[in-house]
């Protein structure tokens, strides 16, 4: 209004436009867990950006993807939990965040975790001398010094199989290895010498996961 004609005036209209922020969610990727033990990565938030700087949790959303695995959970934080027990593989698992001043304001990215199966390990083993005229049902467990990310094998999570069988010494029977408990046993009347038998256990969690040892048996 004009200051010396106070009823003299008009009417306008500003109109500002505020854009959002740029909120930028960068693909990641982790160094290797070991599946046997499981793990938690970093958290994802920690090289995405909004308007320029790193993320504060409490200003944005966080929503997970489909995890590509059950043994894989992506946390609140952004920390992905890896369950023990977690099959070998490479895991593409993606999530959003979005502003909470502009729910619509949102970016996707993708986190790569790394399961590595754990180490398996078959150990040669040697039995005997057993009598061969009595035979020994229980001459010796092939699996009892064989081991399993660090630790003895529990036959329930392993596959043992005879790669190759004990040959026969003049026609008699050899000893013989059970893949399911790994027990060896001598039949009554196996002929005397020195017998061997290569077999492989390998993870049932992770099949192509495998080590192959030699037992020899004397009799």
């Amino acid at each position: 209004c004009e200051v010396v004609n106070p009823s003299n005036c008009d009417t306008a209209t500003i109109t500002v436009t505020v854009t959002a922020p740029v909120i930028d969610a960068v693909d990641d990727s982790f160094p290797p867990v070991n599946g046997g033990n499981g793990g938690t990565t970093p958290s994802v938030l920690v090289n995405d950006t909004l308007n320029g700087v790193t993320v504060v949790p409490a200003d944005i959303t966080l929503t997970p993807g489909t995890s590509p695995n059950p043994g894989l959970v992506m946390n609140p934080d952004g920390t992905i939990t890896i369950a023990p027990g977690t099959p070998a593989g490479s895991y593409d698992y993606p999530y959003t965040i979005c502003e909470l001043n502009n729910p619509s304001n949102c970016d996707t990215a993708i986190a790569t975790v790394v399961v590595n199966a754990p180490v398996i390990n078959a150990v040669d083993d040697s039995f005997g001398p057993v009598n061969g005229a009595d035979g020994n049902p229980a001459a010796g467990n092939a699996y009892a010094n064989d081991t399993l990310n660090g630790v003895a094998v529990n036959p329930a999570a392993i596959t043992g199989t005879v790669q190759t069988p004990a040959t026969p010494i003049n026609g008699g029977p050899v000893p013989v290895l059970d893949v399911t408990t790994g027990n060896v046993s001598v039949p009554a009347g196996t002929p005397a010498g020195t017998y061997t038998i290569t077999y492989q256990i390998c993870e049932v969690v992770n099949p192509s996961n495998c080590d192959t040892a030699t037992i020899t048996v004397t009799v």
